[in-house]
């Protein structure tokens, strides 16, 4: 792997658990994306009026140790592989000081046209460095608690009314949303979801609850997640978010997000997460009480995939 990214945790970055928010996390391995488009002899891929970029399409990652303010972080990584128009990119986002994993990222990247989307074939050039650049994907980048089944493709604003799924966010999507192609930035795929998950009540009670007084002593962390996506919202589209339980037991939460479109109905992206209750003082796991886990059995969803 070569290195990509290197930068720290800035405290701004931080949410009320206290450790880098997922968006952040994903933003940084996108830079990271930028610097290896460049060593694979892409210039310029990521500025505006180039004839050719790289869009993600799934994004596969595991946070593994949580990142406080301050912390110093790099990226590594390189190419598992790669066929006539996309490519898998793994990064491992590692603590400088400890040498732990901070998290894994595996992105599908497609070679496309910057404004329709379109994926068309690599240059010639992108083989021989796709020679140098390419890696073992390393086993903590594997998924643990999710599968990688094939993406659900009856989604839709009427079947999440149908399967009764929680509204737990409502926006626009922004001009200061978009990148130089009028597309919504990939951290996005984490940071709206992020920003509603409060609201998804039947998922985290305990959380929500502690809002009501000085505020809750656990929260919920995500620790792996999976985003799907459609279509690439751009500046002035809206979006809802629809989510649902798809397991629980006394350690985790297995949810589904699906972020549509208000005006159609159609998906934008989808996401399937794996999340635990944390201890905010203890800094580590709080495991479900036997009542509230019997209430997220009955609010879970059979079927439910992203």
């Amino acid at each position: 792997m070569i290195d990509l990214w290197r930068g720290n945790a800035n405290a701004w970055e931080c949410d009320e658990l206290g450790h880098m928010n997922v968006r952040f996390y994903l933003a940084k391995a996108h830079q990271a994306v930028q610097a290896l488009a460049e060593a694979a002899g892409l210039y310029g891929a990521f500025r505006a009026g180039t004839s050719a970029t790289l869009i993600p399409r799934e994004v596969h990652i595991r946070f593994l140790a949580e990142s406080r303010p301050g912390a110093p972080l790099y990226i590594r990584g390189g190419f598992a592989g790669a066929d006539a128009a996309s490519a898998l990119a793994v990064l491992v986002m590692t603590h400088a000081v400890s040498g732990k994993t901070a998290a894994t990222f595996r992105i599908r990247l497609d070679h496309a046209e910057p404004v329709s989307g379109r994926p068309f074939a690599w240059p010639a050039r992108f083989a021989d460095h796709l020679k140098a650049l390419t890696v073992d994907s390393p086993a903590e980048a594997a998924p643990r608690g999710l599968t990688e089944d094939d993406p659900e493709t009856e989604i839709s604003l009427a079947r999440a009314e149908a399967l009764g799924l929680t509204e737990i966010g409502r926006g626009r999507f922004s001009v200061q949303d978009c990148d130089v192609f009028g597309r919504m930035n990939p951290e996005l795929l984490l940071g709206k979801v992020s920003d509603s998950v409060i609201h998804f009540q039947s998922a985290f009670p305990e959380e929500f609850g502690g809002h009501s007084g000085a505020g809750p002593e656990v929260a919920g962390a995500l620790v792996e997640c999976r985003q799907i996506v459609r279509r690439w919202p751009r500046a002035g589209d809206g979006f809802v978010i629809r989510s649902g339980l798809n397991g629980a037991d006394e350690k985790v939460r297995k949810l589904v997000h699906w972020v549509l479109d208000p005006e159609t109905g159609a998906p934008w992206w989808s996401t399937q997460g794996v999340a635990l209750m944390m201890d905010l003082n203890a800094r580590r796991l709080a495991p479900t009480a036997p009542e509230t886990l019997a209430l997220l059995r009955k609010a879970v969803v059979p079927g439910l995939r992203a």
